[in-house]
């Protein structure tokens, strides 16, 4: 993944002209309507929202959401490509991992539920999946969540034969989030999930805290950046008042994500979540060569540093905080089992073990295919150390129910 970058808003990767579109209606008329004032650039008062209300809008308006609406956002024919679609060995790295753990902490005979949550088209399930067939192991179950219709079609289409048998399902996630998995274990896989919940940018501007908000352009008929008072106690205790920050510094929190993570785990019984993502620590997203954040929109595998081009159309992200989400997990009395890099967690769990010889000459043929795969995962491109893995389990007295140290 490259770093992020996030300038003023006003440059984007994009060339050509910008139609409003359907969303950018709604967003104008809820930027007009707001009581919330900013601050434009001229410094003239203006009406605005929060970029995390902006953000909310842009992903999962119910009607032209990016999240909800068009076709599938991931592989060749979406905007950004995720772990799984590089071969299946994540998915298979991830089920022999899944069924050690689960011997471990629930016993080796109970049926474990799997929740994919965030699953897009169903690859990973089918590969933790065949995996797990291989091997004559039949005590998963998998369910996909996902919110964008035409994912959990290709969801369906993947996982029909599993659908048949029992072994996978596809809710939408209002049915994922108010079922209750309390009642027999369960281990959440939640990849690249976190990075896709609204964030709010704070930044320190005249040498206070304040917040990035969202104003309406009417000469150009877009929305555009502006600045607003922060309001939330607890950011402003995060960064001490922006102390933190040096001036003109932005940094992203996402208390959306550390909600639903207090929320979920609040319904789970015996559980085990697997949290893999882009991100890291507060003390390198604060780092003082990060002065933009990192925010970034991708767009037919394009990268852009502006938010405010075609609302709805493209998909708008920033990097994980690990040390705020670490902490929310473990207020709500869970604890970290294991701490890595993507790149570690597959290689001391068996993607070393997928690499088969071979005198194929077919670049095509599966044995080559895997070898590529896992190539890119672990050296090929950077994802291996951009991406992190971070494992929790519901805390035990006594020792960690893995056995496992924690450490990278």
């Amino acid at each position: 993944m490259p770093d992020r970058h996030f300038s003023d808003g006003f440059h984007s990767g994009f060339s050509g002209p910008r139609p409003e579109t359907p969303l950018a209606a709604v967003i104008r008329d809820e930027v007009l309507g707001s009581s919330r004032i900013g601050t434009a650039p001229d410094g003239a008062p203006c009406p605005c929202i929060l970029f995390r209300d902006y953000m909310a809008l842009c992903l999962y308006h119910p009607e032209y959401g990016y999240y909800r609406s068009g076709p599938a956002r991931i592989g060749r024919g979406g905007d950004f490509y995720t772990s799984p679609l590089v071969g299946d060995v994540m998915g298979r790295v991830l089920a022999g991992y899944i069924e050690r753990m689960a011997g471990e902490r629930f016993g080796p005979d109970e049926a474990v539920d799997v929740i994919d949550w965030g699953g897009g088209t169903g690859r990973l399930a089918a590969s933790m999946l065949d995996a797990w067939e291989e091997a004559g192991v039949s005590r998963f179950r998998v369910t996909v969540v996902d919110s964008h219709p035409a994912h959990l079609r290709l969801a369906e289409e993947t996982l029909a034969e599993r659908i048949r048998t029992g072994t996978a399902r596809m809710i939408g996630t209002e049915e994922a989030d108010a079922a209750d998995w309390s009642r027999s274990p369960v281990v959440i896989v939640a990849n690249e999930l976190l990075d896709a919940f609204p964030v709010r940018r704070l930044v320190r501007a005249g040498g206070r805290l304040r917040e990035w908000g969202v104003r309406w352009d009417g000469e150009r008929a877009r929305p555009a950046p502006c600045l607003t008072d922060c309001d939330d106690e607890s950011l402003r205790a995060w960064l001490e008042d922006g102390a933190r920050l040096m001036e003109g510094q932005t940094a992203e929190a996402c208390p959306d994500a550390e909600a639903w993570l207090r929320r979920l785990t609040g319904r789970l019984g015996d559980a085990l979540l697997i949290l893999i993502d882009y991100g890291d620590e507060t003390e390198e997203l604060l780092a003082p060569y990060r002065m933009d954040g990192t925010l970034v929109c991708y767009r037919r595998h394009t990268v852009s540093d502006d938010p405010y081009a075609v609302p709805g159309q493209q998909d708008i992200t920033a990097h994980v905080n690990f040390t705020r989400i670490r902490g929310a997990l473990t207020e709500a009395g869970w604890e970290e089992l294991w701490r890595g890099t993507q790149k570690a967690f597959l290689a001391e769990h068996g993607a070393l073990g997928l690499l088969q010889a071979h005198a194929f000459t077919d670049p095509f043929h599966p044995a080559a295919r895997r070898n590529r795969a896992v190539a890119r995962l672990l050296v090929g491109d950077g994802m291996g150390e951009v991406f992190k893995v971070n494992v929790f389990g519901l805390r035990r007295t006594g020792t960690s129910a893995f056995g496992q140290a924690v450490g990278p």
